[in-house]
């Protein structure tokens, strides 16, 4: 039997809680260092002074244009797409038609018609199925994560988070940072370079992810080392950012629910034998042979105050229809 796609995969083992149970993949990679310092110091400075966490390489972007973007996006997602305009972000929530969670990413709207979304390749792919097998009237460019990505990446991406961050980016900033709000962005300047921000909190302290094009990154990353030195900055290795999920609460890898389910054999037999959904490791106490034991809903994860039913899309009758069962709780 020749395997090329997912749906051939799980046919050949037998089970896709098999494959996924006994997947070589270990934990998801951050590619730069453990340590720039130590653990201890750069844990600590996230609370008390600042952190500079380096994003440019473990995340896949998304670039979607064109005059059907918004309505791909509403067509996807279950956080409803109003207040559309530049220099808003949002939580991207996908499901299957039966309500199960497949992926989430932040959606930023960079112009109109144009948006990036970020996270792991599993939301991408589910974007990029749906607009291609949906006619939808966008054009489409990958940024792979560094894992996957053969080239340069075309955008770096920082975080700047702690107590002294805000100072920090005032100070490179040449002047007072107005204006933007809780998941909204702007743009500020470093080094003579234009960087947009996207303000959001990994540390309960204002803080904002910086983005812009590749080539500035080290220029971007140096510029902020060296005015972060009276303010305690330190760059922070991915010891200390993979603690971010447990801190927070955040669950960054459910299971996407596409593993069973006619309706999704399609979806299945578009993806690779071997891309992402197909080599990623199941974890957990839970022993099921059952794949739609480990599936999860949105309301599961913390997501029920932003599944809106404004708008008619992908899992929203579901959606409804699940909103009062009783949730599966998080555990550690």
């Amino acid at each position: 039997m020749t395997v090329r796609s997912l749906e051939d995969k799980i046919r050949s083992i037998g089970n896709p809680v098999d494959m996924l149970r006994n997947a070589a993949a270990g934990p998801y990679q951050f590619p730069i260092q453990s340590e720039f310092s130590n653990w201890r110091d750069e844990q600590e400075a996230w609370r008390r002074t600042a952190v500079l966490f380096d994003q440019s390489f473990h995340m896949t972007d998304l670039y979607v244009e064109g005059p059907d973007i918004r309505r791909l996006v509403e067509h996807i997602t279950a956080n409803a797409a109003t207040n559309w305009r530049r220099n808003v972000a949002k939580q991207f929530v996908a499901c299957t038609p039966s309500g199960y969670f497949v992926g989430d990413a932040i959606l930023f709207i960079l112009e109109e018609n144009r948006v990036n979304i970020v996270n792991k390749p599993i939301t991408r792919n589910w974007v990029v199925y749906h607009a291609e097998q949906g006619g939808f009237d966008v054009e489409m460019t990958t940024d792979d994560r560094a894992l996957d990505n053969r080239g340069r990446r075309l955008g770096y991406r920082f975080e700047v988070q702690g107590p002294n961050a805000w100072a920090l980016l005032e100070k490179v900033n040449g002047g007072p940072i107005e204006g933007i709000k809780f998941f909204r962005m702007g743009e500020i300047n470093i080094a003579g370079r234009p960087v947009r921000a996207l303000r959001h909190g990994m540390a309960g302290e204002a803080g904002l992810e910086l983005f812009g094009p590749f080539e500035d990154h080290g220029l971007v990353r140096d510029t902020l080392l060296e005015a972060g030195q009276e303010f305690g900055l330190l760059p922070a290795g991915s010891r200390t950012y993979s603690t971010v999920a447990h801190e927070s609460g955040w669950f960054p890898s459910p299971m996407p629910a596409i593993y069973s389910g006619d309706d999704l054999k399609p979806y299945r037999e578009w993806l690779p034998a071997d891309g992402f959904e197909a080599s990623i490791s199941l974890g957990g106490s839970l022993v099921s042979s059952n794949v739609e034991d480990y599936y999860l809903t949105p309301y599961d994860l913390g997501y029920g105050l932003i599944v809106k039913f404004v708008l008619v899309y992908i899992g929203r009758s579901a959606l409804e229809a699940m909103r009062d069962r009783p949730l599966k709780r998080k555990m550690t």
